[in-house]
């Protein structure tokens, strides 16, 4: 089963080491998980430091780029030297939702991180909402990623991915997010996306598989109560359901896709396959 992308999240309170523990019993062998603010980074280096399958990553999400500190590129640096094991993330752009940062302070932020990202040969993991042409325009000049460029959660056009998949290292995350886009999106962008670049994931807590694209042999697990109390939350297990509706829309058996994907993931994460 595929390496899972998991960002860390408040609403997974205490549950982590359960949370963990349930998908591993159900196949998923590693979890990435994404820091998003300066606030958050040394939980997810806490988190990785006691589970061997989670891969920490360190970024500046748009939706916090406006509570950075002078000095946050320094401490994003000095962290990921301390841990070389870790990958930036998440970062990127946001037009729906960024606390008024305006689209030329995310581009800057965000290229600052694909810089760094470059220059430690780290695995980037991008966030993009409503902000398509700008991210193109930034990664096809920051690229190529030899150390990988993860578009997470990706819902851009089939012309689009055609157009990024040119790049060396950029690879497209597919998610519950993903499977909302209606079928005749859906379709044509999932099979542009080459093979050897395709990656599975689940976004939890986020990122629920639509019911209607979920296979009927596939039920989604969920995750009640987080430190909140808030339940149906989604479960990193669901990445089966991801898998099938993946493999449904291009005509390809679950067993291809999972090997494809896992392979991708472990060489991007740079985790052993077994």
């Amino acid at each position: 089963m595929d390496a899972v992308c998991i960002g860390w999240d408040a609403r997974l309170g205490t549950n982590v080491a359960k949370i963990v523990r349930e998908a591993q019993d159900r196949g998923v062998k590693y979890f990435a998980c994404n820091g998003c603010s300066e606030s958050d980074w040394e939980e997810v280096i806490a988190i990785g430091r006691e589970h061997e399958a989670v891969i920490p990553n360190l970024g500046l999400h748009p939706w916090w780029v406006k509570q950075r500190t002078d000095s946050w590129v320094v401490r994003l640096r000095q962290l990921l030297i301390a841990h070389p094991g870790a990958g930036l993330g998440e970062c990127g752009l946001d037009h729906a939702r960024a606390d008024g940062v305006g689209s030329e302070e995310q581009a800057a932020v965000f290229s600052e991180q694909l810089r760094l990202g470059k220059e430690l040969q780290r695995p980037i993991s991008v966030h993009c909402v409503k902000a398509f042409g700008e991210l193109s325009n930034i990664v096809q000049k920051a690229g190529p990623f030899p150390a990988g460029l993860v578009l997470h959660s990706w819902m851009g056009s089939a012309e689009m991915t055609k157009q990024l998949a040119r790049i060396e290292g950029v690879y497209f995350s597919i998610s519950g997010h993903t499977l909302g886009l209606s079928d005749k999106k859906l379709g044509p962008m999932l099979q542009q996306i080459p093979l050897a670049r395709l990656l599975l994931e689940t976004d939890s807590p986020d990122g629920m598989p639509p019911l209607q694209k979920r296979h009927s042999s596939e039920q989604a697990l969920h995750l009640a109560g987080g430190s909140d109390g808030m339940a149906c939350q989604n479960h990193p297990a669901n990445v089966r359901a991801v898998l099938a509706a993946v493999s449904l829309f291009r005509d390809q058996s679950n067993e291809t896709i999972a090997a494809s994907a896992f392979s991708n993931a472990c060489k991007v994460f740079r985790v052993p396959p077994e």
